[in-house]
């Protein structure tokens, strides 16, 4: 098999295929025209179906039987007859063999879609079989609806040439699906130039998130308070989600219908809160809020599609496995660990802190009989606090662990470009794990390679000095919340003092020859990321001992300020979370440190 001969030969495909096959088809011709000059004349077979393109040398005149991908493959990349066949299991997995087949010739991808990846000037010609034998069935990422501003015309034109140049690098990387997160305050389900895209290259568009205040309209409230949860004080509250011993499981159950009508994945998530709003009336009572959740996961899955997957969320106060309440079988447990430590893996036995979150995840894999999805936080930019916080090992690790233990799929969370800035090797160590977690490691590299050219080196050394600074800060959930313990401090004190060399191997880096410009907009991330760390020691310091109230609030300032360093930051590179959304989730953190201090914690 010589590609460049099949090149400019014939491309078979099937006459009624779904568009992500028309899709996959063409995307093929045009990187073989990029690759070698010429593109195959396309033909396409009357009557066929299925997901499959042949590439044939010019003197064929038929395309050979078509086979099935091999038991358990997503795709195969099968050289046969002088040719090349892709044959896949869906229409989204022949895309991913497309790319499969060109990054086998060399073609490297990008988080910033078409104009940062890279072509081989030698393309390889001759190519091994392939097949697509993934860890995980389902491999998603997910953002919360309101980053895109969707109210404010500009703010989203703004944002959605990333997004399109991060979809693109989702089919190229094998993911399977994008997660929109509608909460409370929303009043759509999708972005929807972003559901086209997704669409026509056959990724799932997941629908759902913190949704129960809209499934469960709260203007009900004045009319049937019943259906609302009961508070530990005995009255009916709308600011939870509501009684699942009443009729708002009915309710619920018919505007899911409605709302999720075509949909195949589906997130029925309660409030997010670290309390949830779960009922607490007489009939409630013994149910804990797992158990109360998934109540409300049952009614609604018995009301959709038998072929619709609905995720259970395990997540603050549903974290522990349900108790008394047996998941349906359609009925899939979403593993959500937040507040875990990221300094180690999930499963690293001298870890204290994420000892219970693993037995959990375990409790959960026997509970949901292996139906366990996790969704993880490698690249929360709210979770972090904004700063840079490279998790590499930490995410192939732990990604391995998943895997061995048994689930059946992941998703990481983002924030659009700023995630990409501040956690961008993590982002890329997730895509490379969540279908092989021993390639995790080559993600540092790969993403120095790709984002900083001739300083891959020195960023490659600079990257991994950070994340071990970093490893002494991410023990605890939020990054900018600390425990106010001595411990912090020493902690804190630990991170600091490994700066000054941090700080050296970036300016290295800066100062080589023919550094990128990206290089540079490393400076006011690393100048973000130290300044807020310095506030949260002093924090830590007057917080403890002789409580300090004037150093406190000095400590408060301090964090409040420290976003200076990125203002002047240009939102090509921090995105629009960066531009609009840093202010306001730091001014969060700062008034939770002041609130806390108030309330002598």
């Amino acid at each position: 098999m010589d590609l460049a001969r099949l090149a400019a030969g014939a491309l078979y495909r099937p006459d009624s295929a779904r568009a992500p096959v028309r899709f996959a088809a063409a995307e093929l011709r045009a990187y073989l025209t990029r690759l070698f000059g010429d593109a195959p004349g396309e033909r396409p077979v009357a009557g066929a179906t299925g997901a499959w393109l042949h590439l044939a040398p010019p003197e064929a005149d038929s395309p050979p039987e078509i086979p099935a991908p091999p038991a358990g493959a997503e795709y195969a990349l099968v050289p046969r007859a002088g040719g090349l066949t892709l044959t896949a299991a869906t229409p989204r997995a022949l895309v991913a063999a497309v790319y499969a087949l060109l990054e086998a010739a060399g073609c490297e991808w990008s988080p910033d879609g078409p104009d940062g990846e890279r072509l081989p000037r030698e393309p390889a010609r001759t190519l091994p079989a392939l097949e697509g034998r993934a860890a995980f069935a389902r491999r998603a990422y997910a953002s919360d609806l309101g980053t895109w501003h969707y109210g404010v015309p500009s703010r989203l034109a703004e944002r959605l040439p990333s997004d399109v140049a991060f979809i693109d690098w989702m089919a190229k990387s094998g993911a399977t699906g994008f997660l929109f997160i509608r909460a409370a305050n929303d009043t759509q389900w999708t972005v929807p130039p972003l559901a086209a895209e997704l669409e026509r290259r056959g990724l799932a568009l997941e629908l759902g998130g913190h949704v129960l205040t809209e499934l469960l309209p709260r203007s009900l409230f004045a009319a049937h308070p019943e259906y609302f949860p009961s508070t530990s004080g005995g009255e009916r509250s709308d600011l939870g989600n509501l009684c699942p011993s009443s009729a708002a499981l009915g309710i619920v159950s018919e505007r899911a219908r409605a709302a999720f009508a075509g949909a195949a994945e589906v997130h029925l998530w309660g409030l997010d809160a670290l309390e949830g709003g779960w009922c607490t009336c007489e009939r409630c009572a013994r149910l804990a809020p797992s158990d109360q959740a998934l109540l409300v996961c049952n009614a609604v899955a018995d009301a959709l599609a038998p072929d619709v997957r609905l995720f259970h969320l395990a997540y603050h106060d549903t974290l522990p496995p349900p108790e008394s309440v047996r998941p349906a079988p359609g009925v899939s447990a979403e593993f959500a660990p937040r507040e875990r430590c990221y300094a180690h893996p999930l499963d690293d036995p001298a870890c204290v802190t994420n000892r219970p979150y693993r037995q959990a995840f375990e409790h959960h894999l026997e509970r949901f009989a292996g139906r366990v999805h996790v969704f993880e936080y490698y690249g929360d930019a709210i979770l972090f606090g904004g700063c840079a916080v490279p998790l590499v090992d930490v995410c192939g690790r732990d990604l391995e662990y998943y895997r061995r233990a048994g689930a059946r799929g992941v998703s990481c969370l983002t924030f659009g470009r700023y995630s990409l800035w501040a956690h961008g090797a993590n982002i890329e160590a997730f895509a490379r794990a969540s279908f092989r977690p021993a390639e995790a490691p080559a993600a540092r590299t790969a993403h120095c390679v790709r984002r900083f050219g001739a300083a891959a080196g020195p960023m490659t050394r600079y990257l991994t000095a950070l994340e071990t600074l970093m490893a002494r800060v991410v023990t605890y959930g939020d990054v900018k919340l600390p425990p106010a313990r001595d411990a912090t401090r020493a902690t804190l004190d630990d991170a600091l003092a490994a700066a000054p060399e941090v700080r050296r191997l970036l300016r290295d880096a800066a100062a080589t020859a023919r550094a990128p410009a990206s290089v540079a907009a490393e400076e006011p991330l690393l100048d973000y990321t130290l300044a807020t760390l310095a506030a949260l020691r002093q924090w830590a310091a007057a917080a403890a001992g002789a409580r300090d109230e004037a150093a406190a609030e000095h400590a408060a300032t301090a964090l409040g300020d420290a976003i200076r360093h990125v203002a002047s930051v240009p939102v090509e590179v921090k995105g629009s979370w960066g531009a609009y959304d840093l202010e306001i989730a730091n001014a969060f953190y700062v008034a939770s440190l002041r609130a806390r201090r108030a309330a002598g914690g």
